[in-house]
């Protein structure tokens, strides 16, 4: 049977994870679920974007995802279910798959019905009929245009020589994450040299992980290691500024040291050979 999966903003203080739990558990019998997170900072759907997207793919493929940020109903914003790289998406019109897949549409989307029971239920119920083989025409009508986001997508100079992005999340060793990928820049750089400009640190190297960053030929007592600043492309593809073993509870994470938090701009100049 599929999986599911739950991102939420909805805290472990309160019961609200266990009140969504009670109500799948009460529609399907002993459903497989699993937390993504429900530390999401309320409504930052950016936030969850990121955080799901690093780890949908490693499950198999007709897996149902709920993604609870602002899963509300208004007259401008319907509930919403999307066949996406083979798996299921229960979501809020809100532009979350714009900024999750932006490389990908999906297969089908469907609106939910309307209904007089919660935004909650209808999603649980959503979630039960996929997980159950049924349908998505029996529960919604289909839907072609979705919300975009395109405004927190990074943007590259006329020239191609300067790609604008900004910061995308914070983890909790206080990393900074950037909106930049990978395939982003190697596109634009084509191998070029570069200065990555984030307030007032540069970085021109980028390392594969944490500790290629460290030079482990040299006697311990001379390599610089807890403190050094890095640049490297993390295992989600997107440009991550880091400090090794930084700790922010401790004024010692990247996002404390370089004065960076979400949306401050992170800038890459590429130098053309002269």
């Amino acid at each position: 049977m599929p999986l599911i999966t739950l991102t939420t903003d909805y805290g472990l203080q309160d019961a609200y994870v266990s009140a969504l739990k009670a109500q799948l558990y009460n529609q399907l019998e002993a459903p497989e679920i699993v937390d993504i997170s429900h530390l999401i900072e309320p409504f930052h759907i950016i936030q969850a974007a990121y955080v799901l997207g690093s780890v949908y793919r490693s499950f198999p493929q007709g897996s149902i995802h709920f993604i609870g940020i602002n899963f509300n109903q208004t007259p401008e914003q319907d509930l919403i279910v999307a066949e996406l790289n083979d798996h299921f998406f229960v979501c809020a019109d809100n532009g979350f798959l714009s900024l999750f897949e932006p490389e990908l549409k999906p297969t089908k989307a469907i609106a939910l019905k309307d209904s007089d029971k919660t935004n909650q239920t209808r999603g649980v119920e959503a979630i039960a009929h996929i997980h159950r083989g049924g349908a998505l025409n029996v529960i919604g009508t289909p839907v072609t245009i979705l919300k975009q986001l395109t405004q927190h997508m990074p943007s590259v100079q006329p020239q191609g020589n300067e790609i604008q992005g900004h910061v995308l999340h914070i983890d909790r060793f206080g990393n900074i994450v950037t909106n930049i990928t990978k395939q982003l820049f190697q596109k634009v750089g084509r191998n070029r040299a570069f200065i990555i400009h984030a307030r007032n640190h540069d970085f021109k190297e980028i390392f594969n992980d944490y500790h290629e960053a460290i030079r482990y030929d040299k006697p311990k007592a001379q390599r610089e290691e807890s403190g050094k600043k890095l640049a490297l492309f993390n295992s989600q593809g997107h440009l991550e500024l880091a400090v090794f073993k930084g700790s922010p509870k401790y004024g010692g994470g990247a996002s404390t040291l370089f004065g960076l938090s979400y949306l401050d701009p992170i800038r890459v100049a590429f130098i053309n050979d002269t």
